[in-house]
Order: structure tokens, then C-alpha cells, then sequence
């Protein structure tokens, strides 16, 4: 549930090139993550150059202005980096970071900047956070899907939503959706356990995507789901696939209404709206002190103004966490079964923390301070596969990072996947090692050698739901199956509005050993 939603990580693919007008399309960060990615999973340290200009002892480039331009590829004459971007973009921002270093520049149509230390991750997003928006392109796309909501707003707009949207996250008003989210992970459970009676697989990415959207939309409407899922949820999903579209076609879509994924986005916002307006008008005439998010939302009041949330105001918002919320969460579960699986012995050791901390009971919300390996786990997770893994931005002034020149209006990408696996903040950086985030072992790390919930200002408003929402379904899961890969299955990651496998993620329900022992 972040400020700066999915799109962000498809938006150098497509957005345009200083952000003011036209709409030169940049095929970039939603290109398929193909065999050249594949090659990156393997576990090894890399050698990056020194954190100074210039590359290896080589003098910088200068510009005409005498100014260092940042070193990298030099691409195609005419498109520069642009194929490369588009056939496999995390492969060449690895491959590019190891060779030039933690600033590098992509030339071509669009000018881009990757910033790797944490150094500069900081300065973008927090010390100097307000001279980098993100593009125009970004939020206008956003803004198709959330209006003027916390996802897509900026400036005056994004601090108004914000202080109106805080107080529904705070961690107290978070624990209390605790036992919705076990029972709808419990109702999930039941369903798998007529699948390992009948030996049938799953797709944990599917089945991941259905229980977050289903405990997101709990949370906000705190109404009888039966009644709204088989509805909302292929709403949800086509807007999510458009507004990918959008983001990585030459041609953007919703300038040809006659296009029938064009009209079909605009009916799914349409369908949507028909629920949403509706129990706003419910939660407004309710007398009921609130205890779901459109309550508390509609009960916010700025504390500046005294203002509270129009109708339009809250559909905004509500739209942006439903859309944007649930994809995080998904993508972040679905990752942990395939690691879990590669990793038997952190699944055991998962398992007996859960037995020994709740000794077979559900989970709440009280106990999960005490499931410190399985709050190790997720970050583990999201530092190897963070679900936002891309946040652009475009500086209103000239700018300098790292003793190099950034020009206004050119774009900054800021990849979560290649900072989480500097070497200068993680030793062996592609190794599965959970227990990296012990205390003693984190101490002294650079706050923002990990991001994936963003930083700054803008850090997610949803991380502390989030959290809590993977530690409960995490724990229950692994307490009645292990979720075993199918053998010989290929997992590609495929970074588009997320980053998530490419393929539906096969897997067999296997009960461990020793509940099997006790059923016998």
C-alpha cells in the first residue's frame, strides 16, 4: 500500500521524457525480465566500482557547461539504451551498476540516471525529496484509475490526503483488523484442504492475488465480501492490466476509446464506482462509531483546515489502497512460498517458531512481536524481490548526486533490486540468509540500503498493514502445508506494475510431517 503505487516500476518504460507535454514513450521498466535475468538469481558477490566520479581511475566525461556527466552505456547510435531496457531492464541495470558504478547514465530519446548507493537514495527521497516529483506521465496515469487520491497526488494535495489518511493507519487502528485477516486466511485454508485431499496444485501467485484483494477490501468496506468479490475482483485485475498497458505501449491505449481494452478499463472503473459511492453514502448515514477504513476516512478531519473528505475525496483514496494495496502484498506472499520452498531449512525453522510460540492456536495480533524469524522472512523477501522495485522521479532544478550533473526534467529511477543487493551493505547479497536482519547484524547498515516500502516523506502509508497482514498469513500457512515448487518449473520474474514470477507459480500442498503423524 505505498504513496507511490506499481506504476512507478513500468513508468521508464513508457513515461516521457521530461515530463511536460508530449508523450514519448520510453520502453523501459515493464520489459520482460527474460533468460538474461535468470542469470542474476544465482548466488555471488559483486565488484562495483568505487563510490567516487569517474570509473575505475578514468576521468569523467564533461559537458559543455564543464559540468561531470555520469558514466554508462554508450547503446544504440540513434535509440541508445532503449532495446536494452526493453528486452530485460533489471539484467541491465545489474550489468551496468557492476560496470560503471552507483551512478549511472542510459542515454537515447530519454535520459535516465540509476542511483545505486544508498547515498543517493536518501538524497532523492528524503534530503532533497522536493525538487523530485515524480513525472507528469506517472501521475496522469494514476490518476485515470485513483483521481486525486494519496497515490497519484503531489505537492499541497499529496500533505492534505496524507494528514487526513494517517490516522487510519496508525499501528493501534491497524491490530484491530487482525482477526479479519486469520478468518479470511482460515476460509483460504479450508479451500486448500480439499485441494491436498485431492492432490490438486496451486497457483500461489493467483491464490495470493484473491486473499490479499479479499483482506484489502475487508479492511476498507467491512461488509460481506461473498457479495462483492466475484465482482470486484476481475474489475480490479483489468485495471491493473490496462494501466500496464498503458505504461509499456508505444501507443497509449486510452487515447483510442474504440479500443476494446479501452472500454473495457472504463467500464471496470465504472463497476467499481457503482460499489464504492454507494457505502461511502452507507458509512455517511451510519451511526456506528467507524471501524472500517471508509469509516475512519470519512470521520478524518484536517487538523489545519477542519476540513474532512468529500465523496470524490474518499473514492480516491479508497480506490488507491485497493488497487495499489493488495498488489504489494500479493507479490511479497507469493515470492515467500517460492523461497520457502528453495529453502527447506528456513521452513522448518518457520514452522517451529510458530509451534512454539502459539502452540497450535491461531495467531493475533499480540503474539506476532514474538515471531521474530517470521518477521526476518518477509524482510528477507522483499529485499530479494521488493514489489515496488522501481520509483521514478524528475527533478524540477538542476541537480548533483555523487559529484555528477542531473539535469531537470530527465528521470531517476530508483531500483530497490539493485540497491538491496550492494555488496557494501549485504554480504552475499543473492543468498536467502533471513537471519541478516538480527539486530546485531543490522546494526550500522544504512537505512537506506533498504527501501521497499520507499522512504522519506513518502514512505508507504500501508507498510505497518502490510506487515501484519504477511506475518498472520505467513504464520498460519506454514503451521498446516509446506508449498512445494513443481519440479523442474521455471521461475522468471517479471517486472511490470509490480514484480512478481512471470508464469503461475505451480505448487503442491504438502502436509508436514509431523501433522501428518497426528492425523494418522
Amino acid at each position: 500500500m505505498a504513496d507511490t503505487n506499481g506504476a512507478e516500476a513500468t513508468a521508464a518504460k513508457a513515461s516521457g521524457g521530461n515530463g511536460n507535454g508530449g508523450r514519448r514513450r520510453l520502453m523501459m521498466l515493464a520489459g520482460g525480465a527474460a533468460a538474461g535475468l535468470t542469470g542474476l538469481l544465482a548466488a555471488r558477490r559483486y565488484s562495483n566500482p568505487a563510490h567516487e566520479p569517474g570509473v575505475n581511475g578514468t576521468p569523467p566525461a564533461l559537458n559543455k557547461e564543464g559540468k561531470r556527466i555520469a558514466p554508462g552505456p554508450r547503446g544504440n547510435i540513434v535509440l541508445g539504451s532503449l532495446p536494452e531496457i526493453g528486452a530485460d531492464n533489471i539484467g541491465l541495470f545489474m550489468n551496468s551498476w557492476r560496470k560503471y558504478g552507483d551512478l549511472v547514465r542510459f542515454r537515447g530519446p530519454l535520459e535516465i540516471h540509476l542511483p545505486v548507493h544508498p547515498d543517493y537514495i536518501k538524497h532523492v527521497l528524503q534530503d532533497n525529496h522536493r525538487n523530485y516529483p515524480r513525472p507528469e506521465f506517472v501521475d496522469n496515469t494514476l490518476k485515470a484509475v485513483v483521481g486525486d487520491g494519496l497515490v497519484a497526488a503531489e505537492g499541497e494535495e499529496w500533505r492534505r490526503s496524507r494528514r487526513l489518511a494517517q490516522p487510519a493507519f496508525h499501528r493501534q487502528t491497524i491490530a484491530t483488523f487482525g482477526q479479519m485477516i486469520t478468518d479470511t486466511t482460515a476460509e483460504m485454508l479450508e479451500k486448500w484442504e480439499g485441494f491436498a485431499r485431492q492432490g490438486q496444485k496451486i497457483d500461489a501467485k493467483s491464490e495470493m492475488m484473491r486473499l490479499s484483494l479479499a483482506i484489502l477490501a475487508k479492511a476498507l468496506f467491512k461488509t460481506d465480501w461473498r457479495r462483492y468479490g466475484p465482482i470486484v475482483e476481475p474489475a480490479v485485475t483489468l485495471v491493473l492490466d490496462h494501466t500496464n498497458r498503458r505504461l509499456t505501449s508505444p501507443i497509449d491505449p486510452n487515447r483510442i476509446p474504440i479500443l476494446p481494452s479501452t472500454r473495457q478499463f472504463h467500464e471496470a472503473i465504472r463497476t467499481l464506482d457503482e460499489i464504492t459511492y454507494p457505502l461511502i453514502a452507507e458509512r455517511r448515514r451510519s451511526d456506528e462509531p467507524p471501524s472500517d477504513l471508509i469509516g475512519m476516512l470519512l470521520a478524518a478531519r484536517d487538523e489545519e483546515t477542519g476540513q474532512g473528505m468529500t465523496d470524490k475525496q474518499a473514492r480516491d483514496e479508497l480506490m488507491g489502497f485497493l488497487i495499489a494495496g493488495h498488489e504489494t502484498v500479493s507479490c511479497a506472499l507469493t515470492w515467500a512460498w517460492y523461497l520457502l520452498s528453495k529453502n527447506p531449512a528456513s521452513r522448518a525453522r518457520l514452522r517451529a517458531e510458530g509451534q512454539s510460540v502459539l502452540a497450535g492456536r491461531t495467531p493475533t495480533t499480540a503474539d506476532v512481536g514474538k515471531l521474530k524469524y517470521t518477521t526476518m522472512v518477509i524482510d528477507e523477501t522483499l529485499r530479494l524481490y521488493p514489489s515496488i522495485f522501481v520509483l521514478m522521479r524528475s527533478p524540477l532544478e538542476d541537480d548533483e548526486i555523487g559529484g555528477y550533473h542531473i539535469p531537470k526534467g530527465t528521470n531517476v529511477a530508483l531500483c530497490s533490486y539493485v540497491t538491496h543487493r550492494h555488496p557494501d551493505f549485504w554480504e552475499n547479497p543473492e543468498g536467502f540468509d533471513p537471519e541478516r536482519f538480527t539486530p546485531e547484524r543490522s546494526a550500522g547498515r544504512h537505512r537506506m540500503a533498504y527501501f521497499p516500502f520507499a522512504g522519506g516523506p513518502r514512505k508507504c502509508i500501508g507498510d505497518s498493514f502490510a506487515i501484519l497482514e504477511m506475518q498472520l498469513v505467513i504464520s498460519m500457512v506454514t503451521q498446516h502445508f509446506n508449498l512445494d515448487l513443481d519440479p523442474g518449473l521455471a521461475v522468471i520474474p517479471h517486472p511490470a506494475f509490480s514484480l512478481r514470477p512471470r508464469d503461475p507459480l505451480v505448487m503442491s500442498l504438502e502436509r508436514p510431517a509431523a501433522l501428518s503423524a497426528a492425523a494418522d
